[in-house]
């Protein structure tokens, strides 16, 4: 494994996303981001992040 290579990517899915990233910030205060919240154009929020292992991590609202 290649920590940070974007060959694969978890993704899950939070109803409330705002106190999920308040709690990820809170318990990981260097969390390393792709992208920070944002609204994809058809409604959706998501955040991407590498967990502490360089696995690549989305989590977005429920569609």
């Amino acid at each position: 494994m290649i920590p940070e290579n974007n060959s694969s990517e978890l993704y899950f899915e939070e109803s409330d996303i705002e106190g999920f990233i308040e709690k990820l910030e809170r318990l990981y205060p260097d969390i390393k981001y792709v992208n920070k919240l944002m609204t994809h154009s058809w409604g959706q929020k998501v955040v991407r992040f590498y967990d502490l292992d360089g696995n690549l991590i989305e989590v977005g609202t429920p569609m």
